[in-house]
Formats: structure tokens, sequence, C-alpha cells
């Protein structure tokens, strides 16, 4: 796509403003939206070419983007989402996108993709999350339609949030997003990148008050939580984030034992209800030869657990 394309599918002049292009954007998905009650014009162009052209004259870098665009490379051109694929993900999911009504707030959503995207930090993550929560409702569906069933189990309900953990692996390229999410800092080794984060301690009980400084380490994985002791080996609580994303990052990492993490005390504290949540310092070690693909075993745990929910 080039510029000048783009203005010709939101229709407006060339000399056109953000403010301009953002309203003309909104008036267009208003009328395109399944949800709007006018009619659209005749000819009017697709909701994905407008999103598409919208996103593109959003870029501050326009060259960088028309050359990866450009006629010698007519697939790229032509694509409605431009994430990376990972072509063994075990299905396909949805990229979804916020309709906005006049004044700028959300008014619903829909899809503008459907493939085998990675996630990347410009698709909105709660709209991330909800298709992965689609995908793996799709997939219970249509086991619970195999077998007939009409109503849903107790067992779908442990089920589902699992299926959508594993689904969110695959989706999820920890090595490549550790450097947006994530603060690097220098390495003492020619081999491995260093990471920082803040992160806080979860200690349902409060039983052990661990100091300010104080070095903590790795107990156990369990429930998609790492568990942290101090240096006496008393169990403290578990990891938690500030940022949501970095879970779905940090977490499946530790579980596949592709990172090295430090972990120390803050000095600041923070109460929330009858949990009390400790500052925490974050390093996490990932080698610079990252894999170039997901762990060939989340396909196998999928098919595993749909197994599972099959027999009840």
């Amino acid at each position: 796509m080039t510029k000048k394309e783009a203005y010709k599918i939101l229709g407006i002049h060339l000399e056109a403003d953000e403010i301009e292009i953002k309203k003309r954007y909104r008036q267009l998905v208003r009328q395109i939206h399944p949800d709007a009650q006018t009619v659209p014009v005749k000819g009017s162009p697709a909701i994905q070419e407008i999103i598409l052209a919208y996103k593109f004259l959003k870029k501050e870098n326009f060259s960088s983007y028309e050359t990866a665009s450009s006629p010698a490379s007519p697939e790229k051109s032509s694509a409605v989402w431009d994430a990376p694929l990972n072509v063994h993900a075990y299905r396909e999911r949805e990229v979804l996108h916020y309709a906005e009504d006049s004044f700028g707030r959300p008014a619903g959503h829909f899809c503008i993709a459907r493939g085998k995207y990675l996630w990347k930090t410009e698709e909105d993550f709660p709209l991330f999350l909800l298709s992965l929560y689609q995908c793996s409702k799709n997939l219970l569906d249509e086991v619970d339609a195999s077998l007939r069933r009409n109503a849903p189990s107790l067992l779908r309900q442990k089920v589902h949030p699992e299926l959508c953990y594993l689904l969110a692996q695959q989706f999820i390229d920890g090595f490549s997003l550790l450097k947006e999410l994530a603060k690097e800092e220098p390495a003492d080794s020619a081999d491995l990148y260093t990471f920082y984060m803040p992160a806080m301690l979860e200690t349902p009980d409060g039983k052990y008050s661990p100091s300010p400084g104080d070095l903590l380490f790795p107990s156990r994985l369990c429930q998609h939580r790492l568990y942290v002791k101090d240096g006496f080996g008393r169990e403290l609580g578990y990891l938690s984030f500030l940022d949501d994303r970095l879970y779905y990052v940090v977490i499946p990492l530790f579980e596949q034992r592709r990172a090295l993490v430090k972990i120390q005390m803050s000095s600041e504290q923070k109460k929330n209800g009858r949990t009390t949540c400790r500052r925490l310092q974050l390093w996490i070690r990932t080698p610079k030869e990252a894999p170039c693909s997901m762990p060939e075993n989340l396909n196998l745990q999928i098919e595993s657990l749909l197994q599972r929910y099959r027999k009840g």
C-alpha cells in the first residue's frame, strides 16, 4: 500500500491532518460496522481496507513501510494483518479490533483478520485474550457437539482456562516481547541477554516478611505460578507482575526452562486487602540464540487436554 492509496481508501485529501484522518476513520467504521444502523454505501471499501489504511497513515515513518509493501512483495501489500505466523499452532485465531462511537469510545469489537498470527504490542491485549477465549470455546463446543452434550460440565470450567493458557503460549513469542516490555541491561556474558522488570510478591498469609535487599529463590511452579522462597528455604508466596502482559511472557519461559532468574526484595510495600504485595526487582536471562520455533509439545498438551475433556 502507498500513501496515496491509503488516502484514497479513506476518501480524504492528501493534505489532511491527523485529526481529519481519525475523524474520517471513525465515520467509516460506524457506517460499515455490523452493529451500525446505517446501510453502507454501495462500492464502499471493506472494513479491513479501512483499518489497514488508517494504521498505515498513523505510522511516523512512511518510507520504511512503503518499502516493505512494495510491488515486489504483493502478498504483503494485500495483507490485512502483518504479524508473524506460527504455522504449527493448533488452531487459527481471530484478530479483533475495537469500533468507536462518535466520541471515540469503544462501541463493540469485530474481526479484522483470521490466522495463526503471533501477538504483537500493536494488538490490544484484552482483545487478544478475548480471541483466545473464543478460540478455546469453539474447540470445546466442537467436542460437546460431537458427544451431543447439552449442558456445560464442571470439567469444562477447569479445562477452558487451561486451554486458553496453552493457546496463548502458541501465539506469544516471549523472547521478542521481552525486548519491548522489559528493560534490557548490559550482560556479563556474550551468550545471554539480561532483562529487568518490576514485579510483586503475593504473600497470602504474610507469615514471613523478608527485608529490603534480600535475595529470593525459585521454589516451585504450580498452576502457572512461580513460588519463591527465602535463604532459609521458607516459601513466601508467588510472583506477580505490574504489567499483566508479562505474566503470559515470563511464566511460560520458566515452565519451558528457557530462562534464568534473579529476584531481590525492593523497599516498596503495598497492601491489597488480605494479601500483602511486596515489590520485587526481577532480572531474567535468556540465550541470545533464541529458538526460532515454539515448543513442539504444546500441540500434544492441547490434544491431551481435549482428550481428557472428551472422556469427561
